[in-house]
């Protein structure tokens, strides 16, 4: 089966690149290929202050921001920088290899190959799997994919506009 048709049946392409940390130096960049994104998700505590002379109640102000992991599901990626950054990630040498990386969605019949056309783009930075889970391996079913789920946590995460 031809790589390229394979990869423009997936809506989502996720692209990686290294971080300004050490670490993946063989890393020039990676792509891969998913059906689902979950995580995309910025959580802000809300900050309760008594203002002294403001009597119509407390103030309501911004605290930290939280951001959950990115859970890619039902993907596949032949580029080996993709699966080396993988390997590297479960090594468990240091420093770890932190990645920068971008989610591209794609509408349907787009050709996710290409830079241009998605509907939307987000960035995250420093991220590292902590998760994988391979698709079990079935002979009578062509239509399974290389990976189930991948698993990022990241520190930061915002939505590219423009």
């Amino acid at each position: 089966m031809d790589e390229q048709r394979w990869l423009s049946t997936f809506r989502f392409r996720v692209e990686l690149e290294p971080s300004a940390f050490e670490g993946v130096e063989q890393l020039r960049s990676a792509n891969g290929a998913f059906a689902e994104v979950q995580g995309l998700e910025v959580s802000l505590e809300a900050v309760t202050f008594r203002e002294g002379g403001y009597n119509l109640g407390p103030r309501q102000l911004i605290g930290k921001a939280t951001t959950q992991p990115l859970v890619l599901k039902r993907g596949l990626s032949l580029d080996t920088g993709f699966w080396s950054w993988l390997q590297r990630c479960t090594d468990g040498r240091y420093p770890l290899p932190y990645v920068n990386g971008t989610v591209r969605c794609f509408p349907p019949g787009a050709d996710p190959r290409g830079s241009g056309g998605s509907e939307g783009t987000w960035r995250f930075v420093n991220a590292i799997a902590t998760k994988v889970t391979c698709a079990p391996f079935n002979a009578r079913q062509s239509s399974e994919v290389a990976l189930e789920e991948l698993h990022l946590v990241h520190e930061g995460l915002r939505r590219v506009l423009a």
